[in-house]
């Protein structure tokens, strides 16, 4: 192991890192903030993350299969004692060393400080949250936030192309005496990006209510794709370092839109200088887990706080029973249940977007920011795929559990899936 040292910052590296000469050190101080640093050109999975003591190597964090048959005692005991403190965290250095052309140590320092500032989690205190999209689920969104985020929001900005429709709600939003010290603004485009937390909302196909169609979602990213790649690269320019939240439908799909079109330069070639993989996130699972809730009563199926759900907002969900007494038939039956969820509501006359705006949006975000256990859909070796996890000060934290055989085919499968779909929507 080579060990290096910034400032107030420690370094650790299988091989030697020749721009980090100045910087060697013969052995860690298991009190200092450190990194097991790693230079991969083509790596687009998470530059940054929590190291657990179950840490084995990069490409198995890299995996579905990392959050359900955890490995032990596979650390060194140095890196062991760093990550029960949750000092230690991985980190891709090559988008810095991309862009480091100076031999000056102190602008080596600089650089480097600046460059894990910008991949590091979200610091606490009240957010700046951007809101774009004020459409049925957009604006009972904004609704939500405003009611429920008192200790995290400082200031909301609502953003829709219609004028009226954001002139609209910072009215009447700041006519809600529920959190008054919450300030909504109206925003012009150009100030999207100037925030702590950004929202995508937009949409540009909800099916009517009883038209039929044979697979929504497919419909859905063909056309939001194209919307929320436009933002992705307006996020890169704008030289963007908070959180990309994704909303819209499907919100797994076009979470690896925004990875992709952000980190590509103007040729098309990807170079990694964009959002990185753990500032984007997805969030539709949060209803998932709502309707798991109200089904499984319906259906005397046990859930609560043993129940799970994992993988996309869409038909390759898994609901599961309880994480440690799996009932594989309650299970599926559950899963279909929830799955029809849209469509139950749909057979009264309205669309459904109250549920998923508040369960998998204003109470989800917040509590993403918060550091708190939610569901979200995040970066696995590229693919986003949801799962309960939470934000701490070394990473992203999965919840991780020893899965039942049958399950564990599940979960492989609807992983599999998902990259499949991808790499069909964009041969």
């Amino acid at each position: 192991m080579y060990y290096y040292k910034m400032d107030d910052l420690q370094l650790v590296s299988n091989e030697p890192i020749e721009v980090l000469n100045f910087f060697k050190i013969e052995s860690l101080n298991y009190f200092k903030r450190t990194f097991l640093v790693f230079n991969s050109p083509k790596y687009k999975g998470k530059q940054y993350f929590k190291i657990t003591p179950s840490f084995t190597s990069l490409e198995a964090y890299e995996s579905v299969k990392w959050l359900m048959s955890p490995h032990t005692n596979q650390i060194s005991e140095e890196l062991r004692v760093l990550s029960d403190r949750e000092l230690l965290s991985g980190l891709n250095i090559n988008p810095w060393i991309t862009q480091l052309n100076t031999r000056d140590v102190e602008q080596i320092i600089i650089g480097f400080k600046g460059f894990v500032a910008e991949v590091t989690a979200l610091d606490t205190g009240k957010k700046r949250i951007h809101l774009l999209g004020l459409g049925d689920v957009g604006s009972t969104l904004a609704i939500g936030l405003k009611l429920l985020g008192g200790e995290r929001i400082h200031t909301l900005g609502v953003y829709d192309i219609n004028e009226h429709q954001r002139k609209r709600y910072e009215m009447e939003l700041n006519q809600v005496i529920v959190n008054p010290e919450i300030k909504v603004e109206a925003l012009n485009g150009d100030d999207l990006f100037h925030c702590d937390v950004f929202i995508f909302c937009a949409s540009k196909y909800v099916p009517k209510v009883g038209e039929k169609v044979d697979d929504v979602r497919m419909i859905q990213f063909e056309e939001n794709s194209k919307i929320i790649e436009i933002y992705a690269k307006m996020a890169r320019k704008m030289g963007f370092k908070g959180l990309f939240c994704v909303v819209s439908d499907p919100v797994d799909l076009l979470c690896r839109s925004v990875l992709e079109a952000s980190n590509q330069n103007e040729a098309g070639e990807y170079d990694g200088l964009g959002i990185s993989a753990e500032r984007i996130r997805g969030f539709g699972l949060g209803v998932m887990h709502g309707r798991s809730i109200y089904y499984a009563k319906k259906l005397g199926i046990e859930y609560g706080a043993n129940g799970r759900v994992f993988g996309p907002h869409g038909k390759d969900l898994i609901c599961v029973n309880h994480i440690n007494r799996y009932d594989h038939e309650a299970s599926l039956a559950l899963t279909n249940s929830v799955i029809r969820a849209n469509v139950d509501v749909r057979e009264e006359g309205v669309k459904p977007y109250i549920a998923p705006a508040i369960s998998s949006g204003a109470k989800s975000i917040l509590d993403a920011i918060s550091g708190n256990w939610h569901y979200s859909a995040t970066c696995m070796g590229s693919t986003f795929f949801g799962a309960l996890n939470r934000q701490t000060i070394a990473g992203i934290e999965y919840e991780q559990n020893i899965f039942d055989d049958q399950l564990s085919e599940r979960m492989i499968t609807s992983y599999e899936r998902l990259e499949s779909l991808w790499q069909a929507l964009k041969s």
